[in-house]
């Protein structure tokens, strides 16, 4: 009884911590039908393969979604297809630690996304989530050993770990032909709504658009409202938001940055507010802008590694991540970074 008690607390501190983490983030309403709807599409895998013992997509929909879209929606897609999938296959003392298990495999496929820049192939994907099914295959022995055991020893729970091993790896496996099938195409979906999250459009009167404003105008014009604009919207730590008095970003900043250097103008102090985030960034489009950014403002590129990533994710074929635009700007930042 204590084993249970104690085991069942910490998994619902576990699930607590998460959702209130997932809350924390602020996820907009697109962060959040899209979460919704990836926790169905699992929900609706697993019930779809039923008359396959233990061969469900859900564990790959789940690890995919984290690797692609963070530990937090990660976490959210895992726990909640857990929930909703067990509406047809039965509530009981299992749920809460197949939410918990598929929850962590959302957290650790974002943790592999990151690590890998989620640059990562076909076949390591596949592996990724074969041994997916093998944690979450022992996670589940754990909880029926700690559930219906009389008797915590590491001889009992080696015999509920043996008699579900033929489970656990068509779990495994089922995972691994899953991936090879859909996985990298899978990934590029959700890159391609992240990309589209990440955007968000402001009135003209945004520092960002005065930007692109005064690097179109004739240079005796630029003395006047756009390039003013620009500098008054400049924050304490050099950065700059989507309009005054809004949280510096990377995106804005490096923008900003541009359309000052057009204007002719060049502050030390955006310059190193770029390159203070450059070091954590793993995403193509964000090293590509911030080398240019940073070139713009007579700074070096080459700070945080920012090129060296970036020549890294080229690829074999010539491109970056196969696509048009970010090949076009990958040859414009080595280009200035010359």
């Amino acid at each position: 009884m204590t084993w249970q008690l104690a085991s069942f607390t910490l998994l619902a501190l576990a699930l607590a911590g998460g959702f209130a983490w997932y809350e924390r983030t602020h996820p907009s309403s697109k962060v959040l039908a899209l979460v919704a709807t990836l926790a169905a599409l699992a929900a609706l895998g697993r019930v779809a393969f039923a008359p396959f013992p233990n061969v469900k997509p859900i564990t790959d929909i789940v690890l995919l979604s984290g690797f692609a879209l963070g530990g937090a929606p990660g976490f959210a897609v895992g726990a909640i297809s857990g929930l909703a999938s067990n509406l047809v296959f039965g509530q009981g003392p299992w749920t809460p630690w197949q939410m918990g298990a598929w929850g962590l495999i959302g957290v650790l496929g974002a943790a592999l996304g990151t690590a890998t820049g989620r640059r990562l192939g076909r076949v390591p994907l596949a592996i990724a989530c074969g041994a997916a099914g093998l944690l979450f295959g022992a996670i589940l022995d754990f909880s029926t050993w700690v559930t219906f055991s009389g008797t915590h020893t590491l001889g009992g729970y080696l015999v509920f770990s043996g008699s579900s091993l033929a489970f656990n790896i068509a779990h495994a496996v089922g995972n691994v032909v899953f991936c090879l099938a859909f996985g990298p195409a899978f990934v590029r979906a959700l890159m391609r709504f992240r990309e589209r999250f990440e955007v968000r459009w402001e009135p003209v009167v945004a520092a960002v658009a005065a930007g692109f404003v005064l690097a179109a105008l004739p240079a005796g014009a630029q003395a006047a409202t756009p390039s003013a604009y620009v500098v008054s919207a400049q924050n304490r730590d050099g950065g700059f938001g989507a309009d005054k008095g809004q949280r510096s970003s990377q995106l804005y900043s490096a923008w900003a940055a541009m359309g000052l250097a057009a204007a002719g103008r060049h502050d030390g102090r955006v310059a190193r507010y770029l390159a203070s985030g450059a070091r954590g960034m793993r995403d193509v489009g964000d090293i590509e802008r911030t080398i240019l950014a940073l070139v713009a403002q007579r700074s070096s590129p080459r700070q945080g590694g920012l090129v060296t990533r970036l020549l890294r994710a080229h690829r074999r074929d010539g491109s970056w991540e196969g696509l048009v635009n970010r090949t076009a700007f990958g040859v414009l930042a080595l280009r200035a970074a010359r």
